[in-house]
């Protein structure tokens, strides 16, 4: 396989090196990328902060600063590690200013754009229904006053290339060629477990106006048949508790747990398609496998793209870790799996105490 032209700008450009690892989530805010190499002589390093970008065979994968500088001299060695994170970092890890904390009458990209005195910038696809008043807590984060919301709407938050946040309900695109044993696939590994599952799962919550039983005391159930006895487990809906939030929160706590209960993780030679995409989370791709069970198609979770120059390096592969797409609000397509990669269709019961 090819090895991927990767051009790291961070301060300058950093040559020569000869590993690179980068880790990419649907499920999370902060792409990062670890490169370890040689700093020439004389030739000053990215330090941190520094502004970065990183790109393979001219397609854009992370734009963002420089995180940690780790130079290492060994007895027969020198070389440095620099750890890249996405823009998207300091809305994780940095608070709100803004003069009142109250948004009033916004979906949940207006929320966003109405706290997002960093300029970070968000991109939001889909539909959101507008929520009557949100109130941050002081000192709190952008991401984190933004995932309950999302979490509602049954939305993800991930990063983009560009380093802006991006809030979406489904699957974005497929990938091209699929997986196969024996074809591209060159490890892969399944993991079966009941651990965080289920039933039934019942959110409860409040709105922030009214005073009947529906807006102080509703709840909503969904059931996981797959569970097979009774677990309860009580989830509170943080924000306004209306009749949609509670539904889609139940809906995607239940299909949420599934996936982090059955998953796979799959090692493939090179980092793009047949198509020429580079491997993407929340991205489908069809994967057959019958030593783990597995034939259908999965949603990507999370991507690590590495490349290793050394002559006794494993050169350029991608290792995707895969659920059902039902995990991150796809549907399902049909499966000729084994009964364990089975995900449940919950429908939630609404109901006021």
């Amino acid at each position: 396989m090819p090895l991927e032209t990767i051009v790291i700008n961070a301060g300058g450009i950093f040559l020569p090196w000869h590993h690179v690892s980068i880790s990419i989530s649907a499920e999370e805010a902060v792409r990062t990328a670890v490169i370890t190499g040689h700093v020439p002589s004389g030739v000053s390093p990215p330090w941190p902060d520094d502004k970065a970008t990183l790109t393979a065979n001219g397609t854009l994968l992370l734009t963002g600063y420089v995180r940690d500088l780790r130079p290492d001299q060994g007895p027969d060695d020198w070389q440095a590690t620099i750890t890249l994170v996405s823009r998207t970092v300091d809305a994780v890890e940095t608070s709100i200013l803004h003069k009142t904390g109250l948004v009033e009458n916004k979906d949940i990209k207006g929320i966003v754009e109405a706290f997002d005195n960093l300029g970070i910038g968000i991109e939001a696809k889909g539909s959101f229904e507008t929520i009557a008043k949100h109130q941050i807590e002081p000192g709190e984060s952008l991401y984190s006053t933004l995932e309950p919301l999302a979490r509602a709407e049954a939305a993800i938050i991930h990063d983009t290339p560009e380093g802006k946040l991006r809030i979406v309900k489904k699957p974005e695109g497929s990938h091209s060629g699929g997986l196969a044993a024996g074809v591209n696939i060159i490890s892969a590994s399944a993991e079966f477990s009941g651990e965080g599952k289920f039933n039934p799962t019942i959110v409860r919550g409040q709105q922030s106006r009214g005073v009947t039983a529906q807006a102080m005391r509703p709840e909503t159930r969904a059931t996981d048949p797959s569970v097979g006895r009774s677990r309860p487990k009580i989830i509170v809906l943080d924000g306004e508790a209306t009749a949609s939030h509670l539904k889609n929160a139940v809906e995607w706590e239940t299909r949420a747990a599934a996936g982090l209960a059955v998953s796979a993780t799959v090692s493939v030679s090179g980092w793009r398609d047949q198509g020429g995409n580079i491997w993407t989370p929340n991205w489908l791709v069809y994967v057959r496998h019958p030593r783990i069970y597995l034939d259908q198609m999965m949603v990507i979770k999370s991507v690590e793209l590495t490349q290793d120059t050394r002559a006794d390096g494993e050169g350029t592969r991608a290792t995707l870790t895969l659920a059902d797409p039902r995990a991150l609000g796809g549907s399902s397509s049909g499966s000729k799996s084994g009964k364990g990669w089975s995900a449940p269709e919950p429908k939630a019961e609404y109901s006021a105490q």
